[in-house]
Formats: C-alpha cells, structure tokens, sequence
C-alpha cells in the first residue's frame, strides 16, 4: 500500500485535512445550503398543489355554475313563454271584450239614431199636415172673398 501511496504521490496529512475540510464544506452546504433549498422546494411544492387543487375545484364550480346558468335560462324562458301566452290570452279575452262594448255601443246609437230619424219624420208629416190644413184655410178664404 505504501508503493501505491508513493507511485501517486499522496500525502496522508494532507489527504486528512482535505476530508476534513470535505467534510466541513458538506456539513457547512447541508446545514445553510441544502436544508434552506429543500425547505423552499417543499414550500413552492406545496403552493403548487394548493393552486391546482384550487384551480380544480374553481373549474368544478365554474362547471356547477354553468349548469345552473342554463337552468336558469331554461326556467326564465319557460316562464317568458307563460307569461306571453297568459298575456296573449287576456289580450284575446279583452279584445272579445271591447268587441262586445263597440257591438253593444253601436246598436244603442242605431236604435239612437232610427228613433230620432222616426221622430223626425213624425215631425215632418205634422208640419206637413199643418202647413196642409194652413194652405186649405188659405184657400178656403181665399175662396169665400171672392164668393
């Protein structure tokens, strides 16, 4: 062993102070290098998975919403087309209605209108009769002056 130690030339103190100054480093990098590092790698593992687990649950809400929009949707369509035919309906109800009022309105001012074409022509042949019976008084004296 002494041959290979002098065929290479190694030095035994000087290969101790270098385990040993290894040795210090490793300790020194372990303690304040490798341990702070893993700590952060953890730390920044951790934060990871915090958001993909909050970015899955945030897209299964986004999907729950999305459901309940489309059924909001449906039902207020749903709805909309009730509230159309209920509105449809009552215009159709009240146009019957006012149908009915105008038809009603309508005859009340023929019957309005025949009775005072009637007692207008009642007034007529009165008058007639009058300026008539006016007329013959007219020529009956007429008549008796000259008689």
């Amino acid at each position: 062993m002494e041959q290979i130690v002098s065929v290479f030339g190694i030095n035994g103190k000087l290969l101790l102070i270098q385990v040993v100054n290894f040795g210090l480093l490793l300790f020194v990098l372990h303690r304040y290098l490798y341990r702070p590092v893993l700590a952060m790698v953890d730390v920044r593992r951790t934060k990871i998975e915090n958001a993909v687990r909050d970015a899955e649950k945030a897209e299964a809400e986004l999907g729950e919403a999305e459901a309940e929009k489309a059924r909001i949707l449906r039902e207020a369509t749903l709805k909309g087309d009730e509230l159309i035919d209920l509105a449809k309906k009552h215009a159709t109800e009240e146009e019957h209605v006012m149908m009915k009022d105008a038809h009603r309105k309508v005859v009340h001012l023929l019957g309005e209108a025949e009775r005072r074409t009637e007692r207008e022509h009642q007034e007529m042949i009165e008058k007639s009769e009058r300026e008539v019976a006016r007329m013959a008084i007219l020529a009956a004296e007429k008549i008796l002056r000259k008689a």
